[in-house]
């Protein structure tokens, strides 16, 4: 088991989406199973999206 934040996660395997995170997602810690090096871009895309829609849902709109 390996932890890291998703903004290094992000910035590891594909930076140009660093910009699609919030600060606060950027700092959510995520526990990969088999390390970094086994990640692949799909991987970071399910893990972004999950990450961006649990947050989604704490954001009030008026």
């Amino acid at each position: 088991m390996h932890q890291i934040t998703l903004g290094h996660l992000v910035q590891h395997v594909s930076p140009d989406w660093l910009l699609l995170l919030t600060d606060n997602e950027r700092t959510k810690d995520i526990v990969l199973r088999n390390g970094v090096e086994n990640v692949k871009e799909e991987d970071v895309m399910e893990i972004m999206e999950a990450v961006i829609s649990e947050h989604a849902s704490e954001t009030l709109y008026h």
